[in-house]
């Protein structure tokens, strides 16, 4: 199902433009972005999506937490850089995260086994943050073991199953247009 991720992330950034336009993001002069479309303005800056030369993986996570790191979440994060896509899930409202460049890339994957250590301690099963929620102590997460998409309470474990892969959440996900 991995090899149906990176089809389904580029067909959601390609609805939310149909939708919505070309999507903004803070702009930081410090991290550039290859994303990044036009000159800021007013603190933002219009991104597409930017196909990665060679795609990011998330071994040395594996590695690091002697752990087989699903697939599904090197097809999710390595693939592009790009801000991050606010979506509406089934009325659940998330922002999907996505590397900005290649620092951001190095940072999601530190904090992935920063999430995943705390996992471990807290006896919670496998999982990696995909998304984030407008409640701060839940998340988005891809169970490690099964690739569903797992709706957790932060440090708690989960809550419900979103959907039975990643492919098919961003598939039935629905861009939201930026806030005023």
């Amino acid at each position: 199902m991995q090899n149906q991720v990176v089809p389904a992330l580029a067909a959601l950034f390609e609805h939310y433009q149909r939708c919505y336009g070309q999507p903004l993001a803070e702009h930081d002069a410090s991290e550039p972005s290859p994303a990044e479309q036009l000159p800021a303005h007013q603190g933002k800056v219009a991104w597409h999506p930017y196909v990665r030369p060679e795609p990011g993986h998330f071994n040395n996570v594996g590695h690091a937490l002697n752990l087989t790191v699903h697939p599904s979440l090197a097809a999710l994060f390595g693939h592009y850089y790009a801000g991050h896509l606010p979506l509406c899930y089934k009325g659940l409202f998330v922002t999907l995260l996505q590397p900005w460049n290649e620092a951001d890339f190095e940072r999601l994957q530190q904090n992935q086994i920063g999430h995943q250590l705390m996992q471990q301690k807290l006896t919670l099963p496998a999982t990696w943050f995909i998304a984030t929620c407008r409640d701060e102590h839940r998340l988005v997460t891809l169970d490690n073991t099964t690739g569903a998409v797992l709706l957790e309470r932060l440090g708690k474990g989960t809550i419900g199953t979103l959907a039975p892969n990643l492919a098919t959440f961003l598939q039935r996900a629905e861009p939201v247009g930026p806030t005023i």
